[in-house]
């Protein structure tokens, strides 16, 4: 080990000890319980299917919102503000602000036709292409380490894993737990929802101008690209407290992070516990974002109302082998996956759970049946935007334009499309 491989692991085994002692001096704490954030990862394409470089919009953009540069140099996050549960619809409110904001400085900033794409998969055919890592410190690091690992093989086609990287995004869910031990409790009874949400909330199928067989290719490419340092959390049982999450983080080998916080930044994790806002929160990263706010509201609403009846009700978790070979057969069939268990009957019941406890939260659920309607119909944005690709697919410039312009259409009216 060099000295500043030697000099960050002490440092991230001080920060351990320091976090470990907050939380149990936090034990009988009582924060506000399900306050909810958001961070949405978009790309932006041209007519001709060409990268943009965002950095004029994120510019832009700035004086409206909480943006920042991505991975990729033609990606973008925009993160919104926490809000309370008993707020919710205020959540739908920013995310349709942000759209009519990214729609004016998109037609301002840019002298052609350019369309942001909240796909989850770059659909453009030239993303695959060498040059598309944004120049910033630590995204240049990491591309070099993922330089060296070797290409990712998806239905006969190889990729490099520095090229899906910068070409995959997703939508992540930050829930608040009102003291270390309920967020250990939301972490594990999240665990239990990772297939239903793959299979509900899976991201377009259409990738680097090809659809993939996989029911969501942008999950299994980010396990791949990182060596299996993504994915379901490697935790051999379930957290006894955010202690035990505290030391899951510090076994892993750092890639380039130096500290705590960024050891748990640089894990694309299905779930992973934030301990530098202040406050106790989980994030979910399994959900690419939807088309349209609504959609992004329906997983909320599921996650919170599950969460909300499971914990009270202290729900037996299912074991985690269970879940695992359940999350592997969704990634990759979707609706038809198959394993032990009945994954439609498994979902309607945790959907049927997830309204139960919303109405114990004394919420409507306004949005809740946009899933319910994809369960019964078995099928996703994902899907949509897969039949329309195959449907137009000729010339593949002009199909690319329709599919992308179709959906982002979909998208400024919040009209779900599945």
């Amino acid at each position: 080990m060099g000295r500043s491989s030697a000099a960050a692991a002490a440092r991230i085994a001080r920060q351990a000890s320091k976090l470990k002692a907050m939380v149990r001096s936090h034990s009988s704490r009582t924060d506000e319980n399900f306050k909810v954030g958001v961070e949405i990862e978009l790309c932006l394409i041209d007519a001709k299917g060409e990268p943009v470089n965002a950095k004029p919009a994120i510019e832009r953009l700035r004086r409206y919102h909480d943006i920042d540069y991505e991975y990729g140099k033609c990606q973008l996050e925009y993160k919104t503000e926490p809000v309370s549960f008993d707020r919710l619809i205020r959540l739908n409110s920013q995310f349709e602000e942000f759209i009519e904001h990214l729609d004016m400085v998109v037609n301002r900033v840019f002298k052609r036709d350019v369309f942001p794409v909240f796909l989850g998969a770059n659909p453009s055919p030239h993303v695959l292409k060498g040059g598309l890592v944004t120049r910033k410190p630590r995204y240049l690091q990491l591309a070099r380490w993922q330089r060296r690992l070797p290409d990712i093989e998806i239905d006969g086609q190889k990729i490099k894993a520095l090229h899906a990287a910068a070409a995959i995004q997703g939508f992540h869910l930050h829930l608040q737990g009102k003291n270390p031990n309920f967020t250990a409790q939301m972490f594990n009874h999240i665990l239990n929802l990772i297939p239903a949400a793959i299979l509900l909330g899976a991201n377009s199928r259409l990738f680097a101008g090809r659809v993939f067989s996989l029911h969501e290719p942008r999950i299994y490419l980010y396990d791949q690209t990182e060596q299996q340092n993504s994915g379901f959390p490697g935790i051999p049982r379930y957290l006894a407290g955010v202690e035990d999450y505290i030391d899951y983080i510090v076994s892993r080998k750092p890639v380039i992070a130096k500290d705590y916080f960024g050891l748990v930044k640089e894990r694309h994790d299905d779930a992973r516990i934030r301990l530098n806002t202040g406050f106790y929160r989980v994030e979910t990263r399994v959900m690419s974002v939807q088309p349209t706010p609504k959609t992004m509201m329906a997983l909320t609403e599921f996650f919170a109302g599950y969460l909300h009846k499971a914990i009270h009700e202290e729900r037996a978790l299912r074991p985690l082998a269970s879940i695992r070979e359940e999350r592997q057969a969704v990634v990759r069939s979707g609706f038809n996956a198959r394993t032990h268990f009945n994954i439609i009957e498994t979902v309607r019941s945790q959907l049927d759970y997830a309204r139960k406890g919303l109405a114990n939260l004394g919420v409507k659920p306004d949005f809740l049946g946009i899933l319910e309607k994809r369960l019964e119909n078995r099928t996703t944005a994902g899907e949509y935007v897969a039949n329309m690709w195959q449907s137009k697919y000729g010339d593949r410039e002009h199909a690319l334009q329709e599919v992308v312009w179709n959906v982002w259409q979909k998208t400024k009216s919040n009209s779900p499309i599945a």
